[in-house]
Order: structure tokens, then sequence, then C-alpha cells
């Protein structure tokens, strides 16, 4: 789909993501296991994914149109995020905590050991825009800077993984044990390792792949290729030792 903005969510826009983001899980079967009552899920998973939304060291980022009309939002959140998110999660969660919590101490039970990584704890679509390339852009935004930085991901997807769909696309594979809490109600743990971008070599070099453009490449060199002068006369430079520079 043309026309796609992806970009950070403003902070101003906590409430409005996080009300799309729970409408948006409106018939997520392990979201109406959370929360039973049909009258209180909405407010609920509202008010969780905002206790996400202001956590240490969330990214969120959300698709739109060019005229503003909101597409998507995703919520990343870091292994090592303030654990004190889960009392919040308590309160808000209301009589519906125990589950929610059961649901944290599995996850934190069920995390591959390796650090650091971030988990994708949120990601919505709008229904009426599905299948169009939004998700996947979404997902590709942030795991390109995630890549750079060489650093993996984490999900728990809440339906069944089969080796297709967008998760697959971008090389998720099932991680841990199932999380199972009902029949319906189950977690299905996928990791993604950093995928670096290739690497060339030639001329006794190697040369990081930074942009493919058809048959041509941009390249960088890890080390230095030749040293050059960049002034063939001597100068005084403040009175200082005249001398040679290098580049």
């Amino acid at each position: 789909m043309k026309d796609i903005i992806i970009r950070p969510l403003r902070h101003e826009e906590i409430d409005k993501i996080a009300a799309f983001i729970s409408l948006g899980y409106g018939d997520d079967i392990f979201f109406h296991w959370t929360v039973e009552n049909d009258a209180d899920r909405h407010r609920i998973v509202t008010d969780y994914y905002k206790v996400y939304l202001t956590a240490k060291g969330c990214v969120s980022h959300v698709a739109e149109t060019s005229s503003g009309e909101l597409l998507g939002a995703t919520v990343w959140l870091p292994h090592d995020t303030d654990p004190n998110i889960y009392d919040d999660i308590d309160k808000v969660a209301e009589a519906n905590a125990d589950r929610f919590r059961a649901v944290a101490d599995m996850s934190h039970y069920n995390e591959p050991p390796m650090t650091p990584f971030y988990q994708l704890v949120g990601f919505v679509v709008d229904k009426k825009m599905r299948v169009k390339g939004i998700g996947a852009a979404l997902l590709k935004y942030h795991l390109d800077i995630l890549d750079e930085l060489g650093i993996p991901t984490y999900l728990e997807a809440s339906t069944p993984y089969h080796g297709k769909g967008v998760y697959s696309k971008f090389g998720y594979q099932p991680a841990g044990e199932l999380m199972v809490f009902t029949e319906t109600a189950v977690l299905y743990p996928l990791w993604r390792p950093a995928n670096k971008k290739p690497q060339v070599i030639f001329a006794s070099c190697n040369w990081q792949v930074l942009e493919t453009r058809g048959d041509n490449l941009l390249l960088l060199s890890e080390k230095v290729l030749e040293l050059k002068k960049y002034h063939d006369t001597f100068e005084m430079l403040h009175g200082q030792i005249p001398q040679y520079g290098n580049i």
C-alpha cells in the first residue's frame, strides 16, 4: 500500500494509541480470557497498554496515511524494563490481576536467557486495512533499527504459528514451551535473532553492505584503505611545530 507513513509515537498520543490497540484486540481469544467481563475489557486493556507505553525503554511506532488516518501500531519493551510496571498492571487489571500476573510470570520463565532483546508486546492493524502490507511495514521499521544494533527480539503470538504469515517472513521461529492457560487461551513464544547486514569480501578486506540498488551496492570498508597527505607543504599553525596531516 502506498502513502503509508511509519513514525515514532508522540507522548501526547498515548491515550489514543492505547485505546486503538485495545479495540484492535477486541476479538482476541487471549484477551477474552484475561478479562472475561465484556463491559470492562476495552477500558482495562486500554489502561494496560497505557502502562506499557509509559514504561522505561518502551518503543512504539504508528502507521498512518498522509492525511493522518491511523492504520496500525506496535509496542516494544526492552528485556530490562522497570519491573514495577507489573504492580501498576495489577492495579489497572482490578479483579483480573491474577490472570495478568500469571501471564507475566510465565513469560519471564519462558524468555530466552540471551540479553539484551526487545519484546513485541502490542501489534495491531485496523481491521479494514489488514493484508495490505501495513503490519509488515510496521515490523520492518523497528526490526531494521534493531538489526543495525545487533539486538534480537521475542514475542508471544496469540494465534498458532504454522511457519507462515508476517512473523515467519521476518525470521521468527518457535522458542521455548507453549504458554497454555486454558484450552483456548494459549500463547506461542517466537524468537528472532538479529539479522545483521551481509558483508562482502574482496581485496582482502571486509565491506559492510549499507544499501542495494539493483546491481549496485553502497559499501563501507571495515578498515582504512589508504592514507594520503592533505597538504604538500609545511605550514606553521599557531606557533606549533609544522607537520603533515593524514586522512
